[in-house]
């Protein structure tokens, strides 16, 4: 059964690294789109829906973070169920990953993404000093 169940965890770490580059390429994207309507001086609605299209970006990078971090506590909640029979490793992985599924990002993830949002919002909204 351990074997099932590292086999499953393996599996979703490839899908985690898909989410992970297009929470990245998304973030790019946003600061694409905010660098292209500064440097075009856009109307207010341009600067709207980029700040919406920012704003979305970040609480969706927050939401699958969030998701990704639960993945490795059901993982480590169901190796802990094997009780006595797990591997020392499996052990070691409930000890330090099971528990209370999380809510929110670990803070290395906000500051991710809460600074990935900024380099996004800010230059629509704050005017560069010449």
């Amino acid at each position: 059964m351990e074997s099932e169940i590292w086999a499953s965890f393996q599996a979703s770490r490839g899908a985690n690294a898909t989410l992970f580059i297009g929470i990245v390429i998304a973030i790019w994207v946003a600061a694409r789109f905010a660098s292209v309507l500064v440097e075009k001086d856009a109307p207010v609605l341009g600067r709207v829906l980029s700040s919406i299209f920012s704003l979305s970006v970040l609480l969706f990078g927050w939401n699958m973070t969030t998701n990704i971090m639960n993945q490795w506590t059901v993982h480590a909640n169901a190796l802990g169920g094997l009780g006595e029979n797990a591997s020392e490793i499996a052990k070691g992985f409930t000890a330090t990953y099971g528990g209370e599924y999380a809510t929110m990002p670990d803070p290395v993830g906000i500051a991710f993404l809460v600074s990935g949002f900024l380099i996004a919002f800010l230059p629509l909204w704050v005017k560069a000093k010449k």
